[in-house]
């Protein structure tokens, strides 16, 4: 693939960073909203959300704004993988990038667990893996779940689709063939508050990380991206509101 000259590219350090740093904000604001004792306390899933919501949209959008702003760009032109693949074509690669990710979250992400069961320097209180909604009031669950949906479901997974496939990937060509597999790594790692899912999460995001760097069409993976994420936040909301 070759270099898009419209778009500057990242020195190995700059791609590191860019795909870690935004994972920061996300965890300190998940443990102020979960922590029991000088935080609000909130149940870990609905502090990660809110951690979401208030960390992950706003750096990320900020970030491709001020990063356009400082190389003389608008925010639009940020984004060269914006090809208009055909709806039907669309589909024909985000169909089996879903199922590999379903397969890939559905085989691996319980033996990964057992690597990370005993991890014991992230508490309880704000560990996904362990969440539970015994105990939790209708009331709560049902914030939750449309939390839920509206944050992890549409808006982070759509931001998250724009920052890191349609604003990253375009930027490490200089990775080569490689570039896809280590900005789905790197995605993966940025979830500092689930590390128990990492390896699951590079199998299920490199394939549509792929998908996009070969069709330059970032509208791919957000198919994909919040596709996978509704099926969990549309069972959630079925569970509760049946409460």
């Amino acid at each position: 693939m070759k270099n898009d000259e419209r778009i500057k590219q990242m020195n190995l350090l700059q791609i590191i960073l860019y795909h870690l740093l935004p994972g920061v904000p996300i965890l300190l604001l998940a443990i102020l909203f979960a922590n029991p004792n000088w935080g609000f306390g909130f149940p870990a899933l609905l502090s990660v959300l809110l951690g979401a919501a208030f960390g992950l949209i706003p750096v990320q959008l900020l970030t491709i704004t001020l990063t356009a702003r400082r190389q003389g760009t608008k925010f639009k032109d940020a984004f060269p993988f914006t090809e208009r693949t055909a709806i039907g074509k669309l589909l024909l690669w985000a169909v089996p990038c879903f199922l590999l990710g379903i397969l890939a979250f559905g085989l691996f992400s319980g033996v990964e667990y057992l690597l990370w069961q005993d991890f014991t320097l992230m508490p309880d209180w704000l560990r996904l893996d362990k969440y539970t909604m015994d105990g939790l009031g209708v009331g709560l669950l049902r914030v939750t779940a449309v939390v839920n949906l509206a944050i992890n479901g549409l808006l982070g997974s759509f931001t998250e689709e724009v920052y890191f496939r349609g604003f990253l990937l375009p930027r490490m060509n200089k990775l080569g063939k490689f570039a896809p597999l280590i900005n789905a790594a790197l995605f993966s790692v940025y979830h500092l508050f689930s590390p128990w899912e990492v390896i699951t999460r590079i199998l299920g995001c490199a394939p549509f990380a792929y998908a996009v760097w070969y069709k330059k069409d970032m509208r791919i993976s957000m198919v994909v991206h919040c596709s996978m994420n509704l099926i969990g936040c549309i069972g959630m909301m079925i569970a509760v509101f049946q409460l």
